[in-house]
């Protein structure tokens, strides 16, 4: 028999994932950039993203939880 695929866990995952990508990529920038990117805006507004996007995943999860139970 199929398991049903949660698509709210999924997408937790994809944000999770997401989450990763964004941080490699400042890190990234910020080794390979010269001097052209101002480097607090950067990392400011790589931290609000993958805070925002870690509070949608938790919410996705906590929302795919109750809807097993």
């Amino acid at each position: 028999m199929k398991e049903k695929v949660d698509i709210y866990e999924k997408f937790g995952d994809f944000l999770l994932n997401l989450i990763q990508l964004i941080v490699g990529g400042i890190i990234f920038a910020s080794i390979v950039a010269e001097n052209n990117i101002n480097k607090v805006v950067l990392y400011i507004s790589a931290f609000l993203a993958a805070v925002l996007f870690l509070f949608f995943a938790f919410l996705l999860y906590k929302f795919s939880n109750k809807k097993k139970e």
